[in-house]
């Protein structure tokens, strides 16, 4: 009976075993999983509440502030997947003690100091110019609208921007562990940080907080950081603690700047790319339209998210790969990444779609609340096609080059113009255009581009 018990055990861990290989779920990716998937049933979770606890118009004011928060890649400027494959490119060369720090040539250690000092001057300034001159853009844009509450909106927005800003602040420092290979403690925290986060705004919201509400998820996210980097973050002190060799030292301009203008200029095509449409249906339509597309988008973003999982979680491990010329390998790795992370997209996408259109036939109220289901097609097209690009674009890299810049750029410049102008005839044509960019344009020149990277020997 004993030996039944031992058979049928080896055969549950083989089988668990077998499906994990096939799956490529390590821990790293686990985590990160965990967190996208978390992020979705949050989404889903606060798709639901928004509805019964904010007005339309509420509604509407919730996804302009995020649209507007999102003005931080243009003082981040993609600095932080920088740093991540800085670190990583070091590191692939160290070994880890047991306290938590790296051993190895003195040159790369005094690589990883330099960045380090340099990354902790140059977000205190960013952090700081981001809440000044970020807090200014939301006050001016919202004063415009000659609202009644007009205060009450304008304090939950200094709030907003400044705990946003203090994360902007401490971000650099998670990159940095990631770097160090600590991708699966970073998600982790990601989730822990998500969970406190949606569960106070929840009950804030269930309490009758309204708006104020929305301060909660930015504040819980400062504060966990900040605990966890005091009880995990021994190298974040210790690698500016060091005495460096000044022949060694990591220069902004020679080692950063080159890729970071390039990356920078990439990110904020993105914004134009797809973070314009909330603000300018809320200038043209109001901030119920707003609402109703901001929901959608969320939706979409939340699958992008987990779809991604696969591909964020093995991006250190490119850089690591092509640091020790081992092609083969990062080719093997992106390839089952890649397919896993487009495969979950897709069916979660479609998924959506055919919820949506069913809740519609119902006639349940809900979708009075988010974009018609013609929209949500749209959109379903948008992201399965956008995780192809996300997912080349971060093999390419981490080869420590932007190859994405004048497409980022012009493809940003087509769909900022484009939401701009034809939106004045509509929402749906607005979101039409910017899936035919997508899928017509977008989506082949950079396969086009990521092909030269994936055939190099």
């Amino acid at each position: 009976m004993s030996n039944n018990i031992i058979d049928f055990k080896e055969i549950i861990f083989t089988k668990i075993a077998q499906w994990r290989y096939f799956t490529g779920l390590d821990f790293h990716v686990l985590a990160t999983l965990f967190f996208r998937g978390w992020a979705v049933f949050a989404g889903g979770a606060t798709i639901l509440l928004l509805p019964l606890w904010l007005s339309p118009i509420e509604q509407g004011y919730y996804f302009t502030f995020s649209s507007i928060l999102a003005l931080q890649v243009f003082f981040e400027l993609g600095l932080n997947q920088i740093i991540m494959q800085l670190v990583s490119h070091e590191v692939a060369h160290l070994h880890e003690t047991a306290d938590g720090t790296f051993r190895g040539e003195a040159s790369r250690l005094d690589r990883l100091s330099s960045l380090a000092i340099l990354i902790q001057r140059w977000y205190r300034i960013t952090a700081l110019l981001f809440a000044l001159i970020g807090g200014a853009v939301g006050i001016i844009f919202f004063k415009q609208k000659n609202i009644e509450q007009i205060s009450f909106l304008l304090e939950i927005w200094i709030i907003l921007i400044g705990a946003t800003a203090i994360n902007l602040w401490l971000s650099p420092k998670l990159s940095v562990m990631e770097g160090c290979g600590k991708v699966g403690q970073v998600a982790r925290l990601r989730l822990i940080q998500s969970i406190l986060g949606y569960s106070c705004f929840w009950i804030m919201l269930l309490s009758g907080a309204g708006l104020f509400a929305s301060i909660a998820i930015p504040i819980i996210g400062a504060a966990c950081t900040t605990y966890w980097l005091k009880l995990n973050g021994y190298i974040l002190k210790w690698l500016p603690s060091r005495v460096i060799d000044i022949k060694n030292e990591l220069r902004w301009r020679n080692d950063i700047f080159p890729l970071q203008w390039r990356i920078a200029l990439s990110w904020a095509s993105g914004y134009l790319i797809f973070n314009l449409f909330i603000p300018v249906v809320f200038s043209r339509y109001g901030a119920i339209e707003a609402g109703r597309l901001g929901m959608a988008l969320t939706v979409f973003s939340s699958i992008s998210t987990i779809g991604m999982s696969w591909v964020n979680a093995k991006a250190p491990n490119f850089t690591m790969y092509i640091s020790r010329g081992e092609r083969k390998k990062l080719n093997t790795v992106f390839q089952a990444v890649f397919f896993r992370s487009v495969l979950a997209t897709a069916l979660l996408s479609l998924g959506i779609v055919v919820l949506g259109w069913y809740l519609n036939y119902l006639e349940i109220l809900l979708m009075m609340r988010i974009s018609s289901p013609k929209i949500l097609m749209i959109l379903a097209g948008v992201t399965i096609a956008n995780s192809m690009v996300f997912s080349m674009a971060i093999y390419m890299r981490a080869h420590r080059e932007e190859p994405m810049l004048i497409q980022s750029i012009i493809v940003g410049l087509i769909i900022g113009f484009g939401v701009y102008f034809i939106s004045i005839i509509g929402i749906f044509e607005m979101m039409f255009f910017y899936m035919i960019v997508s899928i017509a344009i977008s989506f082949p020149w950079t396969a086009w581009i990521f092909l030269k990277y994936f055939k190099r020997q």
